[in-house]
């Protein structure tokens, strides 16, 4: 071989220059690479938001489970509490038996007298001074001479309930015909 054959003629070699078409592939293999990225952080993206939304899932289905345990628990606490006591008043017993008996009463009752003021007080229908104090009648509705207040305080009063004064006692009062 000769030394000519080995090297060639300037014009026959090629020519490499960084311009050419390799720089065009290079602004491709960005382009690609960088899409790629992107969609591998979308995709994560993705599954981290699935990830989360089963947690909570089962954190929700757990709330859930408690609340109907609880409303549960509420019910059955309604059905074992005891009923409430009901006051009926002892007026209205009779209106109540009357209304269930199968029975007819034909008699009417003799019509009552008009109760007296003690009457009236010793059953709650005039309000008194003293709380919880009822006074004392006779048979015919006046007042008992003596009236005590929970059986320590006792005072004596006149026919028509007024108080005798200076006759309050601790104790058992003296009421005598003289004082009235």
């Amino acid at each position: 071989m000769s030394q000519e054959q080995l090297v060639s003629p300037p014009n026959d070699q090629p020519v490499l220059s960084g311009r050419g078409s390799r720089g065009g592939s290079n602004k491709k293999a960005l382009k690609v690479a960088g899409l790629t990225v992107l969609v591998a952080l979308l995709i994560a993206g993705q599954a981290f938001t699935a990830y989360s939304v089963y947690k909570q899932s089962e954190k929700l289905s757990l709330l859930e489970r408690r609340s109907d345990r609880l409303q549960e628990m509420t019910i059955k606490a309604r059905a074992n509490r005891t009923p409430m006591k009901m006051a009926v008043p002892m007026s209205s017993f009779p209106l109540l038996v009357s209304d269930f008996s199968d029975k007819k009463v034909e008699s009417t009752p003799a019509p009552k007298a008009p109760l007296t003021k003690c009457q009236q007080e010793a059953e709650g229908l005039i309000p008194v001074s003293l709380p919880s104090f009822k006074p004392k009648c006779d048979e015919h509705g006046a007042y008992e001479p003596e009236q005590c207040w929970l059986e320590s305080h006792c005072w004596c009063v006149d026919k028509n309930g007024a108080a005798v004064p200076d006759s309050k006692v601790e104790g058992r009062a003296n009421c005598t015909a003289t004082m009235i």
